[in-house]
């Protein structure tokens, strides 16, 4: 009986072991129609937020890097993050490219680091898209998964 129970018991523990390794996770999304090229757009509710800090994603500027009728099309998104604690922040920040029915047509993402206690602090997310892809893009599902 001991050992039946003792091997119970280290069963639970190893089948639990790796839950109490994944780190603390948040995940926070919001839709933007595409912008214009050069143009800031305020983002709201991409924030990991505890009692005692917030690290959140502020804002984005979309940049055009190929010629005007290039294929595949090459754009890069500067995400704006800050962290009001003390300790780094990783974040992994999505671009989920919609068409007009809300059906993906193209997904980048890029991981970032925020330090402790930064402002405005840049990250940036490349997107390589077919022509037409782009051009059937009419909004952007911004997603941001964060880990401490």
């Amino acid at each position: 009986m001991r050992k039946r129970i003792g091997f119970i018991s280290l069963f639970v523990f190893l089948a639990a072991a790796p839950a109490f390794l994944i780190p603390l996770m948040s995940r926070a999304q919001t839709i933007i129609n595409l912008p214009e090229p050069g143009t800031s757009v305020a983002l709201s509710g991409l924030a990991y937020k505890a009692n005692a800090f917030e690290a959140k994603v502020t804002s984005t500027t979309l940049e055009i890097k190929s010629a005007a009728e290039a294929d595949p099309v090459l754009a890069e998104w500067t995400f704006l993050g800050s962290n009001s604690d003390g300790q780094l922040h990783k974040v992994d920040i999505y671009t989920r490219l919609l068409d007009e029915t809300g059906k993906q047509v193209g997904q980048f993402s890029a991981k970032c680091l925020l330090a402790g206690g930064a402002s405005d602090q840049p990250c940036k997310v490349e997107n390589k898209v077919k022509a037409e892809d782009w051009k059937a893009t009419k909004s952007v599902r911004i997603v941001t998964d964060w880990q401490s």
